[in-house]
């Protein structure tokens, strides 16, 4: 069913009364604008399932109320861009929400298991995928758009009750709470500088060059929202690594930026400059601390190590490594810092074991093939 009024919004909502779950996903596009435009909202509870056109005349006031009930867990399958967009255009936070890829992980369907792939193993049906890669904006919508976003959703809820009973099985239920409780937090939809300067992919920079690269992104940031189109239309990130590690001083020297060129001059160039001179005239003391440089990074030794021991440990609880822990987060725990993977469900998992490793209280060995853990004495 497409809903494009107002009176029919409210029958369906009526009609959903108040389930145990609802499934949601959403279609939107994101090209050209920074705040992507949300397009579809498709909502469905066993028989009940609808796809709600925000772009034609209607009120979504219904819909948000609805969603905004702690009654109903809100189960969408990767949840980061959807909640996203429910923060952006209508500061919500559907809570309780519970992302079935997350939830795959947690029941070993490996990294980021796609959506196809655990409809499929449910409940045996293949997804058309011949509509994914189009402009959900155009109206009117053909059929085919409209089956294809009702199918996204209407499996969505069968695979959420066999994930459940997967979890139930496993006893994995405070993992799934404590993950769900993050995806709940709007702090997680707020702009952080050093979230984008690490995204740019600069390392072992000085000081007043990492707080260059912070104030520039946040620049970009704002002139981006503000202008509502994409952080790269105002400054390409191979663009800014070039001024970071070379810093104009004019703009002359700015117009040779490759990506930059003419548009020096206007008044993104001036403002640009104005960031430089900004971090520039800050003292040591209001800088960032120092980066590490190649020699204090995580020996990679213990790297083989750490990688080693979660891939056991992983294979042998069958979860998905990366849940677990990243890269990122390895290295952090080789050269002593502070992860979440040294607190809640993880830590029992590997957090604890990773710490003995470290202090050379386990050790690893092959027996038969298989690795297993040693204790040392």
């Amino acid at each position: 069913m497409l809903i494009q009024n107002t009176a029919d919004l409210k029958k369906f909502i009526a009609a959903l009364g108040t389930p145990p779950y609802v499934a949601i996903d959403t279609e939107f596009i994101s090209e050209k604008t920074y705040y992507p435009q949300l397009c579809l909202v498709q909502v469905a509870y066993g028989s009940q399932a609808a796809v709600i056109d925000p772009l034609s005349d209607l009120d979504l006031e219904p819909l948000i109320k609805f969603l905004k009930n702690r009654q109903i867990v809100k189960v969408l399958h990767a949840a980061d861009q959807d909640l996203m967009i429910l923060w952006n255009n209508f500061k919500l936070v559907p809570t309780p929400v519970f992302d079935t890829q997350i939830a795959a992980m947690v029941c070993g369907f490996g990294d980021q298991v796609s959506y196809g792939q655990l409809v499929k193993a449910f409940t045996r049906t293949k997804l058309d995928k011949s509509s994914q890669i189009i402009d959900w904006s155009k109206r009117p919508l053909r059929d085919r758009h409209i089956e294809y976003a009702m199918g996204d959703v209407e499996n969505l809820g069968p695979v959420y009750e066999s994930l459940l009973k997967c979890i139930d099985k496993r006893g994995r239920a405070n993992w799934i709470e404590e993950e769900m409780l993050n995806l709940s937090d709007s702090k997680r939809f707020a702009f952080n500088p050093d979230v984008q300067a690490r995204r740019v992919k600069m390392r072992f920079l000085s000081p007043r060059r990492l707080a260059t690269l912070h104030e520039l992104v946040s620049w970009r940031e704002r002139r981006a929202q503000s202008q509502n189109i994409p952080r790269g239309w105002i400054l390409k990130d191979l663009a800014l690594r070039d001024i970071v590690s070379n810093p104009p001083e004019n703009l002359e020297d700015l117009g040779r930026v490759r990506g930059i060129g003419g548009n020096a001059r206007g008044s993104a160039g001036r403002e640009i400059l104005q960031c430089i001179r900004t971090v520039a005239a800050l003292p040591p003391s209001a800088l960032p601390p120092k980066e590490s440089n190649n020699d204090e990074q995580a020996n990679e030794s213990v790297m083989v190590l750490l990688r080693a021991l979660l891939k056991h440990i992983c294979e042998e609880n069958e979860v998905a490594p990366k849940l677990v822990a990243t890269k990122a987060e390895l290295e952090q725990i080789a050269l002593g810092g502070t992860t979440r993977v040294g607190t809640g469900w993880r830590r029992e998992v590997f957090g604890d074991l990773a710490d003995k490793l470290l202090k050379r209280q386990i050790a690893l060995a092959l027996a038969d093939g298989k690795i297993e853990l040693v204790k040392i004495n």
